[in-house]
């Protein structure tokens, strides 16, 4: 990326608590409005990550919206021993997850000891990449949670966009009118920030109907420039309310003037990728009929912050039998991730030898080296109901140079229509050019019913 379009990643050590060229590497967009993606390390979105690095990095953010909240300065500690296990850029050793480990208990003893969060506190979410990270912030934080979405339902909605994403509608569907509290503060996460445009659209947007005293606006990586944090600043004097920032890892990317022709010239001359196969070599599809396990609601909805341990054991039960000798990665779906991450992590716990991923909709160029953040994918058509009708959908990196997950732990939606996901340009066909094993695991879905959308007064 440096060196063939001149797109430079540089870290503000002042202020960053993780390096950004730890949490975060580069790849290109193929996209007419933006040419670069920040590949987070430890999203697990578009890279298979480790679990724990992934829980970590989003209750480490929690901590930095704890103390925005209280006026305390968080500990370096933590911090520290998570940037140095990304900076091996490999999975940790037995000392390094035992560190992690011990980071993790750490930080759920400072949240268990602090005050309860009250009534006036909420946290959202943003569609499709930090849906799983907002519901770990929201349970650092005890506060109930709420997450975008771009799935369709019949209910009213607060729309907003994301004017640089490959689709950008965004809804929300609380089924509790009352979610947002007048004069509370919400907590606006998502995975980077690099204008801030998207969240200064929902700051006027959701203002205009609950007006917050204070907007706390979570980020793994803040990279805007003094002109963009000059815009923040603006928006708060006249809206009246006041805004803060918090991130992992503060920095800036450097772009070339023609960036978008550099990048559209790069991504016309790479080589074909390669799939690791292009037709289905898998030979064993599992599936996993968990239906009899309490439903899953998803927090688009509105839910609370904290998930609900004994529901992830229990599927995390049903998966472990079906699971081959071998290094395995648990695949969440698109905005689905909260559960599949926390199965994930149980059986990493349980077997070791476990990564965790999710499908997505942003297309991305993809070059196999070991210099570049994207070396694979797969491509696949859709089989959720969205506002934007069925479509191209990916998943990255389940191959790097000629290597393979000994299987793949599929979680669609709760609800997903079995015959879609199966069908021949479908999901589980996609996966099994890249696996001998492919899993899915189909889950009960939760709705609101109609008395929870028009509660009584």
């Amino acid at each position: 990326m440096r060196d063939a379009i001149g797109i430079g990643l540089r870290s503000d050590a002042s202020r960053s608590l993780i390096p950004v060229e730890d949490l975060v590497g580069l790849a290109l967009r193929d996209n007419p409005k933006r040419a670069q993606l920040l590949v987070s390390t430890v999203l697990a979105k578009h890279v298979p990550t480790v679990p724990g690095l992934a829980l970590a990095a989003g209750e480490l953010l929690g901590l930095l919206v704890r103390s925005a909240l209280d006026g305390s300065d968080p500990e370096t500690a933590p911090f520290d021993t998570v940037a140095q296990l990304l900076s091996r850029r490999e999975r940790p050793d037995a000392d390094g997850l035992a560190a992690l480990t011990a980071v993790r208990e750490h930080l759920a003893q400072l949240r268990d000891a602090a005050p309860a969060a009250g009534p006036e506190l909420v946290t959202v979410g943003y569609a499709e990449t930090a849906t799983g990270l907002g519901h770990i912030v929201a349970d650092a934080l005890g506060s109930p949670y709420l997450h975008s979405t771009r799935h369709e339902a019949d209910v009213p909605f607060t729309p907003f966009e994301e004017e640089h994403s490959h689709a950008s509608d965004h809804r929300l569907y609380p089924s509790d009118p009352a979610w947002a509290t007048v004069g509370g503060t919400t907590v606006l996460v998502d995975d980077e920030l690099s204008t801030g445009r998207t969240v200064r659209n929902t700051i006027t947007a959701l203002h205009a109907t609950t007006p917050q005293a204070h907007w706390v606006v979570a980020g793994l990586i803040d990279l805007r420039s003094d002109a963009d944090r000059q815009r923040f600043d603006e928006l708060a004097d006249s809206l009246g309310t006041r805004i803060t920032v918090v991130a992992l890892g503060v920095g800036a990317v450097d772009l070339p003037e023609d960036v978008l022709a550099r990048a559209r010239a790069v991504i016309d001359a790479a080589p074909a990728a390669s799939v690791a196969g292009s037709t289905a070599t898998g030979d064993v599809v599992v599936v996993v009929d968990a239906s009899d396990l309490p439903p899953v609601r998803s927090a688009r909805f509105g839910a609370p912050g904290r998930l609900d341990d004994a529901v992830t054991a229990a599927i995390a039960d049903r998966v472990l039998p079906e699971l081959p000798d071998g290094e395995v990665v648990v695949l969440g779906s698109e905005e689905f991730i909260a559960v599949p991450l926390a199965v994930a992590a149980h059986l990493d716990r349980t077997r070791g030898a476990t990564r965790f991923s999710t499908t997505t909709r942003s297309p991305i160029a993809v070059i196999d080296r070991d210099d570049y953040a994207i070396a694979s994918a797969v491509s696949f058509t859709s089989h959720d109901r969205t506002i934007d009708g069925f479509g191209p959908r990916f998943a990255y990196n389940l191959s790097r140079a000629g290597s393979r997950f000994a299987a793949v732990v599929l979680f669609p939606e709760p609800g997903a229509d079995r015959e879609l996901l199966l069908r021949p340009d479908g999901v589980v066909e996609a996966l099994r050019t890249v696996t001998d094993h492919v899993i899915v695991v189909l889950l009960t879905e939760s709705v609101p019913t109609p008395a929870e959308w028009n509660p009584a007064p």
